[in-house]
């Protein structure tokens, strides 16, 4: 990979839609400074500060890639970047509180096993096998476990035949891989997907995006391929709507595509059918393929909270002045902006579905 991020010919095409430049106005935190900062890296140069925030500075949200003449994996690069400055011992520390907290305890939160069952309403049993396998992801299991409460109760409603894995889940370990632990996201990748196939599970039912991505398009590569398919819950919901008696609400109600979900797996017409059908759909100018990033993931937001929180503001204005109501597929994102503001307000699309069923 560090061989590839030489054959960048220094366009700055993806320096235009880095949200980094788009939320600070400078061009040293676009991507083709990211990529020029690589470049020194591999050739063995010293990094000076500006150039190791550059790198840390990426949320890989893939939007440079999509624009890339030389269709560069820059995100990738990132990765491979992140991981030789970790041989080196130039991650910042914060970093390294995260990711022993996901080694040892199975969540960037460090929180006991216990919370990992919170989320599971009291009237659902989870069952030792079953056809789909519900997985919430640390940050909607721990922090906010309404949305995958409200994801489940809706499966049951549906009649799918599904199971959790019942307190035995551990974070998928993306933070690992950006951060360059691979060989504890190795354990990780063989952790999860046997227990998954443990179950007998022909379907995992993904909440998180980057969960959605990570068991679906890492684990094959970290571990190997696994005996079930991936589908995110809005992909499962929208398949059953019409089990639903769903009641139409006069509002307006944004939708903000989470980056993995458009860009790495092409999920974008399930979640807009749903609100479809419960309010009007109102749209980001930046949507779809061309989405602006919350500005949180891959390590972003503990580092750098003032341009993390400026994409977030961005997103929470345009919704103000557009006089909408905001609808998530990713509860990482949900908790950035309901961090910046808490208006308008933000659910997730199984939490809006719930509230508006007759």
């Amino acid at each position: 990979m560090s061989e590839i991020a030489f054959q960048c010919n220094l366009c700055g095409i993806c320096s235009e839609v880095c949200p980094f430049f788009i939320a600070t106005g400078n061009i040293k935190y676009g991507a083709m400074e990211k990529i020029k900062a690589a470049q020194k890296l591999f050739k063995n140069e010293e990094l000076n500060e500006e150039e190791l925030k550059t790198i840390f500075l990426c949320t890989r949200c893939d939007q440079c890639h999509k624009y890339c003449p030389l269709e560069i994996p820059i995100s990738t690069v990132i990765q491979e970047a992140r991981a030789k400055l970790r041989k080196m011992k130039k991650v910042p520390e914060k970093y390294n509180t995260i990711a022993q907290a996901i080694i040892n305890l199975g969540s960037p939160m460090g929180a006991p096993r216990e919370k990992w069952l919170e989320y599971i309403p009291k009237e659902f049993k989870p069952k030792e096998k079953a056809k789909y396998v519900y997985f919430p992801g640390c940050w909607s299991a721990i922090r906010y476990p309404e949305t995958a409460m409200a994801s489940i109760k809706l499966l049951m409603k549906m009649g799918i035949d599904f199971t959790t894995l019942n307190g035995k889940e551990w974070c998928c370990g993306l933070f690992l891989i950006d951060t360059g632990l691979l060989e504890e996201a190795e354990k990780l990748a063989e952790k999860n997907t046997l227990a998954f196939e443990s179950i007998g599970a022909e379907y995992i039912i993904s909440e998180c995006p980057s969960c959605h991505d990570v068991l679906k398009n890492v684990y094959p590569k970290l571990f190997r391929e696994p005996s079930y398919e991936v589908i995110h819950i809005s992909q499962i919901i929208n398949e059953n709507l019409d089990k639903l008696n769903i009641k139409k609400i006069n509002k307006r109600i944004i939708y903000k595509d989470p980056c993995p979900l458009v860009r790495r797996n092409n999920v974008i017409e399930e979640p807009r059918n749903i609100i479809r059908r419960i309010a009007e759909l109102i749209e980001y100018d930046k949507k779809e393929w061309d989405a602006l990033c919350c500005g949180a993931p891959a390590g972003v937001k503990p580092l750098y909270p003032e341009i993390a929180n400026k994409l977030a503001e961005m997103l929470i204005n345009e919704a103000k002045m557009k006089k909408s109501e905001i609808a998530v597929g990713c509860v990482f994102c949900m908790h950035h902006m309901i961090g910046v503001s808490r208006e308008p307000r933000i659910l997730t699309l199984s939490q809006l579905l719930l509230e508006n069923l007759q």
